[in-house]
């Protein structure tokens, strides 16, 4: 079970869930350009799937992604305006609370399904403050 929600698919799925659902216009606001138009959050999202689809089964490298994509988001929430960066940290906490451990591969699952979940309502309320 633990190879068909390999790190490498989490991230994947994770990934695609945010980049789909981020690709709606942006607002007005100046500050919210970049983030809106995709050019900001690509690198990180980017990143991150690289990280973690090498972490091969590595649960603690998988972690320290999730991590990294989660503090990525945040600064770039800082570098955002009004709905954009409430937006914008939310997607980060739900990355945040991916925590995988190393014990207990099979809860990979659980984590999988809220991460999809929380990343789907994240990117969504994204989106929305986009338009």
């Amino acid at each position: 079970m633990f190879r068909a929600l390999s790190p490498r698919r989490l991230a994947v799925a994770a990934a695609g869930v945010a980049l789909i659902s981020m690709t709606a216009a942006c607002g007005a606001s100046s500050a919210n350009s970049a983030v809106c138009n995709g050019a900001a959050w690509s690198k990180p999202f980017s990143d991150f799937t690289t990280a973690a689809a090498s972490s091969a089964g590595d649960l603690n490298k998988y972690n320290e992604a999730t991590a990294k994509l989660s503090a990525d988001l945040k600064a770039l929430a800082g570098t955002a305006e009004g709905e954009v960066a409430t937006a914008l940290n939310d997607l980060a906490a739900s990355f945040e609370s991916v925590k995988i451990d190393p014990n207990d591969p099979a809860a990979a699952a659980t984590a999988a399904g809220s991460l999809a979940t929380k990343a789907q309502e994240a990117s969504t309320k994204l989106a929305a403050a986009c338009a």
